[in-house]
């Protein structure tokens, strides 16, 4: 056990927890803690053994949860290698297949690929093995479920899963019965006339048109004081523009959303993704809430009829709860991969959304608690999911599964833009998913931008798209003899900061000092935003930012940071609100002599009866909260004060106006709060700001879409700082092609459900042969759509993933359960029932008697059949 903290370091904790340290003061709750205790014990008596015996099988996840029940769960080769005692016990094979393991893990991470050439995985470990033992130890990683080979390609199972499942909820949903939503495209567009209804349900709500109000502004001063902190260059909307001019792209992608099973949009920012599909969705809930008016109207105007006779009443009740239903049966869900994504979302629709993460977190509470009522997302219909760039194959595959088995997921609808950078986590989701259904016509692209203060900045993003040098309306060139920053015109949208070609790292310092000074646009911290490629950039700006906004140094002279009023910072992960506020402490009466020594409610023992429980450590205040400050979300702390008990409160404000009060310990512990003066492009990605300043520095890795990225994060003006050959040599270098699967995938799908539903629409050849067909036919569809993926070569792949644990099984409609039974038992009409008790669709159809029409089949389509069906029991 001596090695468990740096095999699994991340884990210790919970394993210190599950030791049954209270043997002796076990309380009213025997049976249960004894019952979880056990199996604790079990498990980690199973743990002891295997380091002892079998120490190579905590390097493996699979291993982990198929024997210890361990999710996530896996050691490091590097951890091995710090453990000298249990190295020499691990077999050659096994040792081989960890270092082959590792290595498939560090390319897919790094290079954001779901599978790897076995050729070239082979010569990756070539320095460490011969190639023969290299092949011997694949076949073991096969042998034991830990990766997948197909077609000389080698994939981690939880990446082969996650591109499958991606692959069969979007055929599944296809094979659906297309869901029509009707509407018309001209009043969906027409914004002066759908936002009123908006604006009378709720004024609090975000206004599309407006959007410097605040949703929970106090009074009209507030609003126009951050109309005037920012938002003056943004008075023309997309909604606006709409009103003047139709953007046909828009019309065409409103028509695919509803009458398309799957769409995926693409655009650059300010072309009205969200703002379209917003539009759409509040158009179809005004129009579900004016036809419950008239139902209800109808209702009480016929209810109020002399004529209606008692039985109405009945029928009327029921009328009514039907209607509650229909007003309720359009639940669409607005997800995004990251928080502040989720934020910004929730800002522009004034509708509720979550990220994807939470959705998931969600369901595994909601099973865990084994709760009577529903889930909470178990009505969902429509899944909205913005920065589709940004989302992760294995967390996309997860959602769209539990959508479809525990909800009633029957359109999915993908926003994004496919020339940004991919998620940092492996796969290509949006490109590969925008380019297979493109075929099928449920891809479309807008081009048109609708953001006139920023055409500038879209004409370029374009430009350098395509690898070419943008255009600059203003160039400042920065020497040894003339480090000083002209007057710049606040007119001015596209701005190059040109350093010396020799030592321009040295002058980024003078640069940033300047443009702080002087730059239009960066007087605000809360409306603009630094993006650099490197942290070691980010660092030096976020020391000069802190000095110039917030008049501090950034760290103190422990080199510790340090947080004050004033500071721009932001979450570096994600954590519920409720586990920052500041708690009543309550006395600890564990050692009194009163008789409720035994109920102490104090903070240290009811978090070891939760430890002893087996429950959650978290705090039992506020557990209705749900709120949340997530990861990448930006604040400015307005107030810090430190109460008569030594506890440090920092008053936290969100963009959009709201504050919290929070535990400055639980800040820094929970969610690692940082200064957020610049962010790099990867974790700014997936928001905005009014104006970007960005520092491109050593070129390094860098390529177009670092640079397309980082400039289409800018609304209304974008400064370069950068050395001209190496901004030229960023644009000029290619992306890394991700080596994939998805879009493979979809095609092979497609290309079945296409042949399946040629087979179901070409007549057959004569009459005899019809019911075999149909029963093919009815095989045909009872088979999952995965099982095409499965490759011949690898039987090796668990069946339970196939058919079993709700991973892989088909969301059919509810009448379509007896597909199976027909495959496994015969088709029923083959039966013989001679009962004349039996009901009527168990009379035998086929008779033995000749017919003169020369098919049996025919002579039962006439009107003298000769076994006459029978509506009712003798």
């Amino acid at each position: 056990m001596e090695f468990l903290p740096i095999l699994l370091p991340r884990r210790i904790r919970s394993f210190i927890e599950m030791v049954d340290w209270h043997e002796g003061t076990v309380t009213n709750n025997e049976k249960n803690n004894k019952e979880k205790l056990s199996s604790h014990d079990e498990m980690l008596t199973k743990l002891d053994k295997i380091l002892k015996e079998e120490p190579w099988k905590l390097g493996f996840s699979q291993i982990t949860y198929r024997e210890l029940k361990l999710f996530c769960c896996e050691a490091t080769w590097a951890a091995f290698c710090q453990c000298d005692h249990l190295l020499w016990k691990i077999p050659e094979l096994q040792k081989n297949a960890l270092i082959i393991y590792n290595k498939l893990k560090q390319v897919c991470r790094e290079m954001g690929h779901t599978c790897e050439d076995q050729d070239k995985l082979t010569e990756l470990v070539s320095k460490d093995m011969a190639i023969e033992q290299a092949w011997q130890s694949l076949k073991f990683l096969k042998d034991e479920k830990i990766v997948v080979s197909e077609k000389k390609r080698v994939f981690l199972y939880n990446l082969y899963k996650s591109e499958r499942d991606i692959a069969f909820a979007i055929c599944n949903l296809t094979r659906n019965t297309p869901w029509q939503l009707h509407v018309d495209v001209g009043e969906v567009l027409d914004v002066t006339n759908a936002n009123k209804p908006r604006e009378s349900v709720d004024k609090n709500e975000t206004n599309d048109d407006q959007p410097c109000v605040v949703k929970k502004a106090n009074n009209i001063s507030d609003v126009l004081e951050e109309c005037d902190n920012g938002f003056d260059d943004l008075a023309q909307t997309p909604e606006e523009i709409s009103e003047v001019e139709v953007d046909q792209d828009q019309v065409k992608a409103i028509e695919m959303i509803c009458s398309n099973p799957v769409t995926v949009i693409s655009g650059k920012g300010g072309c009205g993704k969200t703002t379209i599909v917003s539009l759409l969705f509040r158009y179809l809930e005004r129009m579900e809430e004016e036809m419950a008016k008239e139902v209800a109207e109808a209702c009480k105007d016929f209810e109020n009829d002399l004529g209606a006779s008692e039985e109405w009443n009945t029928f009327n009740s029921y009328l009514v709860q039907d209607d509650d239903y229909t007003k309720k049966s359009l639940h669409v869900l607005f997800t995004a991969p990251i928080g502040r994504a989720a934020g910004l979302l929730r800002e522009k629709t004034g509708i509720p959304a979550y990220t994807l993460y939470q959705v998931l977190c969600s369901f595994y509470a909601w099973r865990k608690a084994h709760g009577e009522n529903p889930w909470k997302f178990s009505t969902v219909s429509v899944l909205v999911v913005d920065e589709g760039s940004l989302v992760s194959v294995q967390v996309l595959g997860s959602v769209l599964q539990l959508l479809l088995t525990d909800a009633k997921l029957a359109k999915l609808i993908i926003l994004g833009d496919i020339r940004q950078l991919p998620s940092i986590d492996p796969g290509n989701m949006l490109a590969d998913t925008f380019e297979s259904l493109k075929l099928k016509g449920w891809s479309i692209e807008l081009r048109t931008n609708h953001r006139a203060e920023s055409q500038l900045i879209v004409d370029n993003a374009t430009r350098i798209s395509q690898q070419t040098f943008p255009q600059f309306d203003a160039v400042l060139e920065i020497s040894e003899y003339n480090e000083t920053l002209p007057m710049l015109s606040p007119e001015k949208k596209f701005i190059l900061v040109a350093l010396p070609s020799d030592g321009g790292a040295t002058y980024l310092t003078t640069v940033i000092k300047a443009l702080l000074k002087k730059g239009p646009g960066l007087q605000d911290a809360r409306r603009s935003q630094f993006i650099a490629f490197r942290r070691e950039d980010c660092e030096i700006i976020n020391e000069l930012c802190c000095s110039h906004y917030s008049k501090h140094p950034m760290r103190n002279f422990k080199r510790r940071l340090q947080f004050q009023c004033n500071d721009k910072i932001c979450a570096t992960r994600n954590a519920y609100i409720k586990h920052l506020l500041p708690e009543e402490r309550n006395i600890c009466t564990r050692n009194s002599s009163s008789q409720d020594a035994n109920q102490c409610t104090c903070n240290v023992c009811s978090r070891g009866k939760a430890h002893l429980s087996g429950g959650s450590t978290a705090r039992t205040a506020h557990t209705e909260d749900d709120r949340r400050l997530c990861n990448g979300e930006i604040f400015f702390i307005t107030n810090d004060v430190e109460t008569e008990k030594r506890i440090r409160l920092l008053t936290i404000k969100s963009l959009d106006g709201t504050e919290h009060s929070l535990l400055y310990k639980a800040l820094r512990r929970e969610c690692v709060i940082k200064h957020a003066w610049a962010r790099t492009i990867h974790t700014f990605q997936g928001s905005e700001e009014k104006t970007i300043v960005y520092v491109v520095g050593n070129a390094g890795r860098q390529h177009w879409q670092h640079v397309y990225t980082a400039v289409t994060r800018g609304r209304c003006r974008v400064y370069i700082v950068a050395e001209e050959a190496k901004l030229t040599k960023a644009i000029s270098k290619k992306s890394f092609p991700r080596k994939t699967c998805l879009r493979q995938r979809l095609k092979e799908t497609f290309a079945e459900v296409n042949d399946h539903s040629k087979q179901m629409s070409s007549p057959p050849k004569n009459w005899s042969s019809q019911e075999s067909q149909t029963q093919e036919d009815f095989a045909t569809t009872s088979v999952h759509v995965g099982d095409s993926f499965t490759n011949k070569e690898e039987p090796f792949l668990p069946d339970k993933e196939q058919t079993g644990n709700g991973q892989w099984r088909s969301a059919e409609p509810a009448g379509t359960g007896g597909e199976t039974s027909l495959q496994s038992d015969g088709p029923k009409r083959r039966g013989n029932f001679t009962d004349a008790s039996e009901s009527p669709w168990k009379v035998p159809l086929v008779t033995t008697e000749d017919s003169p029409l020369g098919t049996t089949k025919l002579q039962n389509l006439t009107l003298k059949s000769a076994t006459p069906k029978r509506l009712f029991k003798s």
